[in-house]
């Protein structure tokens, strides 16, 4: 049976990626940073692996990585490895966990890890969290552990050539808290405190108590400013209204978006101002806030329905994550190759936003 991990799964993307390669790579020269957003969704997570490698077969590396639960196992192995060596390690850390949680767990998988699934998913505080500690595990936390050493590189990560952020909840504050690599030495326990499995007593960092998810898009508002190209990639995130619930990506990146155009709203203020008044002490004050730079987010959503949701987010069976993988490929190559969505933001904004859902485009904001 053809697998994921088979070079043969990715001739359907092969058209696309030479096509986004042909048109992107003037506009991508013009992005200082190239970042990459990796919420939770369990089993989904494989389409963020796959978008990844759309992104690295098309020669967009990012060098500004966050991440949260299965994010962060995803982000910890792309920034713990060569870069050409890192959609290998995906591909095979996706094929063992696969095959580990089906030896494990069989058919009974969803059900035994239905605690689990709300842990994936950035969320508020988790009430139900000790009830999940009774559940079986997706793994065993050592036997995890074994295999989140085996694809990541700690020592890669902690050498800095490559942003690293990920997102966790201290259970005594119930504060959302950011493990940097840029600030801390980061080791696998920083990466488990995020992921929180089912079944696996708290993370202990420094005395402190972690568990349960967190990363937010508005992370980037703490990196310089610099002309950026973020990819938001979620294997799930509701539709936004009705009764599609709310988004919380599209929450924070309409914080983000908001903190954006006022700093270029401010530059483009200033500019018309005579010199005398820019040296105002509280102008420059006020100055000091403007940038010039600008961000384009492509936020690609690969689940927006919640139905069924329980067992897409726990199905880890090879066919389910080729699909997933081959999925996240087409949606990057799409977005790379599109001829609008790499161009400048028009100059009175700080951000545009792309989005594609399930493949689909919608229009600009």
């Amino acid at each position: 049976m053809a697998s994921f991990y088979d070079a043969g799964g990715w001739a359907a993307c092969g058209r696309e990626r030479r096509v986004a390669r042909a048109r992107s790579d003037k506009s991508l020269a013009r992005f200082e940073r190239i970042a990459l957003v990796l919420p939770g969704g369990g089993a989904l997570g494989a389409y963020q692996a796959g978008g990844y490698a759309a992104l690295e077969a098309c020669g967009a590396r990012p060098n500004w990585l966050a991440g949260t639960a299965v994010g962060a196992v995803n982000a910890a192995i792309i920034a713990g490895n060569l870069p050409h060596e890192r959609t290998f390690r995906l591909r095979q850390f996706w094929h063992e966990l696969s095959r580990a949680v089906a030896g494990r767990h069989g058919a009974a998988m969803p059900q035994r890890l239905r605690h689990w699934l709300g842990r994936c998913v950035p969320a508020p505080r988790e009430a139900s969290a000790p009830a999940a500690a009774a559940e079986a595990p997706l793994l065993p936390p050592g036997e995890f552990e074994a295999l989140l050493r085996g694809a990541v590189d700690f020592d890669r990560i902690n050498s800095g050539a490559v942003r690293l952020v990920l997102g966790a909840v201290n259970l005594a504050t119930g504060a959302e808290t950011y493990f940097d690599n840029d600030r801390h030495v980061l080791g696998p326990e920083h990466v488990l405190a995020s992921t929180a499995l089912a079944g696996m007593p708290p993370i202990v960092i420094d005395g402190q108590r972690y568990g349960g998810s967190a990363v937010s898009v508005t992370a980037l508002d703490e990196a310089r400013p610099a002309d950026t190209l973020c990819f938001v990639i979620d294997g799930y995130d509701p539709v936004p209204g009705g009764k599609g619930g709310v988004s919380r990506s599209a929450r924070e990146i309409a914080a983000l978006r908001r903190n954006h155009d006022l700093r270029r709203m401010i530059a483009l203020m200033g500019e018309g101002l005579p010199a005398a008044l820019r040296r105002d002490s509280e102008i420059r004050k006020c100055l000091a806030e403007a940038s010039d730079a600008t961000m384009t987010i492509l936020h690609l959503v690969h689940e927006g329905n919640a139905d069924n949701l329980a067992a897409k987010m726990t199905d880890f069976s090879a066919s389910a994550i080729q699909r997933r993988w081959r999925a996240g490929e087409t949606d990057v190559a799409t977005s790379l190759a599109h001829p609008l969505w790499l161009a400048p933001p028009p100059r009175r904004l700080g951000v545009v936003v792309h989005e594609l859902r399930g493949g689909v485009a919608a229009p600009p904001r």
